[in-house]
């Protein structure tokens, strides 16, 4: 099984953020490990999450690049 960790800024209000997470469902993907901190002088949330159920790497990163709720996506190394 592929595992990818990604790192987001989410904008500001909580309910984004659920909205990204629930994006990944609809993806069909598994959140293996989700981190999140809400960075009160930037307004946003800063997420470190690792997901598993994709094809390929690029398709989970357009998919979720495409998420007008997410302000940066960057993979991260494991």
């Amino acid at each position: 099984m592929s595992y990818l960790k990604l790192r987001l800024v989410t904008t500001g209000s909580l309910g984004n953020l659920e909205k990204v997470l629930h994006s990944d469902t609809s993806y069909e993907l598994k959140i293996n490990h989700l981190s999140a901190e809400h960075n009160i002088d930037r307004d946003h949330y800063e997420v470190e999450m690792c997901v598993s159920g994709f094809q390929t790497q690029d398709q989970v990163i357009m998919k979720l690049a495409s998420e007008k709720e997410i302000r940066e996506l960057t993979p991260l190394r494991r």
